[in-house]
């Protein structure tokens, strides 16, 4: 088979029954997100209610995830979410076979006939279906998993804490092409194991013996369709986003346009990100079934029905399809229904989650983060001096104890990416820190820069500017907090500053020490009913988490969302469109201009595309 007849089949096959198959697709996408989302839902909100907890963040997710109830829910999850493909799978090929046959097909008999033929297989192979879906998921999905992992927070959350884990990212990388080198290796055959008209041996030799050229180009073949159906979707997207922006120009006053923009630029994605998943994997999946049908029987124009036969386990058509026929009506009427239903309630959804349409006229304060860690070297009072100059509201800062418990400012365990000397802070003195040269690495103009004591920075901040003290937990400064206390207290800073932590013990220490210190819990990621964190007087919660809805809820109980590390224009406005109380940044004085509007007041079209595509 070439790839000129491989296209004009393509084509062919495509061209009969399209309408049904978007209408299949589209409804079916978008019932799975809505009922994966739902259940995702129960089941965080069930496991956490065990665990004895209301909310999910970075220091509860392990815990939750190891859970005996969570796993069991997840084991669910996925053995329904496998049937799920192999059902879709089914319907997929009854569309293909019938458009082979010359015959139209509609919605409700590709969803019959393909739940019959699903059910059959299952029940001739109750191990092996579950297997081959495992397998060929990473391959045929790919187009879904990209595009959720984009839209999907918790998901950006997992695969931020794997690379933590694994830290070696080569070999994470050579992992997941393994994976997925192995899943094309297996999804070539897929329509062959379905049909089961050979054994495993037999298909191993078939596709990996002598004649590899064969299954060579069937691997270029299947690799381009599945990169034009990549493209298509990237041309389709950026498309929409052009139209949207254009639409968005023209209809609204400049000072509306960037809210606008973020918002609907949100809902774009969304639904690209729907289209991905339907259109990768029927592309795909059509593409095997051609080249399986191709290489097998020749030209397709002269064969009929090839999955249809008699000793085929699946055949599909033993029983009465006029009672298919007979309930067109219902089911058509029915699908209209969950059609409409879906889209309302996503529709919903998504507003619930995106920024208010109309520019907000919100007070938000600014915290140069680390002090000033793009202008100058983090943590050290030459960053102070940045974020007193540019006006920040705030300067947050990182501290740690020395191993004779001193407290200075540090951001890592280790002092080599800032100072070049490998030691964790936990192994040094105060007196081998103060001998680094905290600047040099920065640039030379900042050479002889020390790493200064908390003491040392609230001394120089005083009348100056805020602190935002984050307290770094690293398992060697247990005492930590009641020595961050005492030097705040004898420098009577309690009303110029906060303490901040990952560590939400941290923070009840502070309040147990001084309840008069406000406090503010640090969340990479958060989920569920923060009422019970009541030691946190504020949430400061990485940008990305941070939505109207989110907000809203924070609001509500009376504490503050500070959002943290915004360095990009689209970003802060989006955080000022929520109306978030304070942007932690290292762009402290473009946040400022972004506050007070002095930015964009007339934005370009490319402008707007470019916070769109952001």
């Amino acid at each position: 088979m070439h790839m000129k007849s491989f296209i004009k089949d393509l084509n062919r096959i495509l061209k009969l029954n399209w309408k049904s198959l978007l209408v299949f697709e589209l409804v079916y996408r978008i019932f799975a997100t809505m009922v994966l989302a739902k259940y995702v839902n129960f089941v965080m909100k069930l496991s956490l209610k065990r665990l004895g907890h209301s909310y999910l963040t970075a220091e509860t997710f392990v815990q939750f995830i190891c859970y005996p109830l969570t796993i069991f829910f997840v084991v669910i999850g996925i053995l329904v979410m496998t049937f799920a493909m192999l059902y879709e799978i089914h319907v997929l090929f009854v569309c293909y076979e019938d458009s082979l046959d010359g015959q139209k097909t509609s919605v409700p008999v590709m969803i019959v006939r393909g739940a019959v033929k699903a059910i059959q297989f299952v029940k001739k192979y109750p191990f092996r279906w579950f297997l081959y879906m495992i397998l060929g998921g990473p391959f045929l999905g790919i187009h879904f998993l990209i595009s959720e992992i984009v839209q999907t927070r918790i998901l950006q959350f997992i695969i931020t804490l794997i690379g933590n884990v694994v830290q070696d990212y080569p070999l994470l990388i050579m992992i997941i092409a393994v994976v997925y080198c192995v899943s094309l290796l297996f999804s070539l055959s897929l329509p062959e194991r379905i049909r089961m008209e050979k054994s495993p041996e037999q298909i191993r030799r078939k596709y990996f013996g002598r004649d590899r050229t064969r299954w060579i180009k069937k691997v270029l073949i299947i690799l381009f369709l599945q990169f034009a159906s990549a493209l298509f979707i990237v041309i389709l997207y950026v498309t929409a986003m052009m139209l949207m922006v254009g639409i968005v120009r023209v209809t609204r006053v400049s000072n509306t346009m960037v809210s606008a923009v973020l918002f609907y630029g949100r809902v774009v994605k969304y639904i690209t990100s729907i289209v991905a998943g339907g259109l990768g994997f029927t592309t795909t999946l059509l593409g095997l079934y051609i080249l399986h049908v191709g290489y097998e029987c020749g030209d397709l124009a002269n064969k009929k029905g090839v999955l249809e036969r008699e000793d085929s386990p699946i055949d599909g058509r033993q029983y009465d399809i006029a009672k298919v026929q007979g309930s067109r009506i219902v089911t058509c009427v029915v699908t209209f229904f969950l059609l409409v239903s879906q889209i309302g309630y996503l529709t919903v959804e998504i507003r619930r989650d995106l920024p208010n349409l109309a520019e907000p006229q919100a007070d938000v304060a600014v915290t140069a983060h680390r002090g000033g860690a793009k202008m100058a070297p983090e943590n050290t009072l030459s960053s102070m001096k940045y974020a007193v100059d540019a006006l920040a509201d705030v300067a947050e800062i990182d501290v740690q104890e020395t191993k004779d418990g001193k407290i200075v400012l540090l951001h890592d365990t280790n002092l080599k990416r800032t100072t070049g000397f490998n030691a964790n802070i936990w192994d040094v003195t105060y007196e081998q820190v103060s001998q680094l040269d905290a600047g040099i690495k920065f640039n030379k103009k900042y050479v002889g820069e020390r790493i200064p004591t908390l003491e040392e920075v609230i001394r120089y901040c005083k009348g100056k500017i805020k602190l935002n003290i984050e307290v770094k937990y690293n398992g060697h400064n247990k005492g930590i907090v009641k020595k961050v206390v005492d030097v705040i207290e004898n420098n009577h800073f309690e009303n110029d500053c906060v303490v901040t932590s990952m560590n939400y013990k941290f923070l009840q220490q502070v309040k147990q020490e001084n309840p008069d210190i406000k406090t503010g819990y640090t969340l990479k990621m958060t989920y569920g009913d923060l009422a019970d964190l009541s030691d946190a007087d504020f949430f400061s919660v990485k940008h990305t988490y941070v939505n109207e809805r989110f907000v809203e809820q924070v609001h509500k109980l009376g504490k503050e969302v500070h959002a943290w590390t915004l360095n990009y224009q689209g970003d802060m406005q989006r955080m000022v469109s929520v109306h978030v109380n304070n942007i932690i940044t290292d762009e402290p004085e473009l946040v400022r201009r972004v506050i007070l509007g002095e930015t964009d007041r007339n934005p370009s079209f490319l402008t707007l595309l470019k916070y769109a595509l952001h």
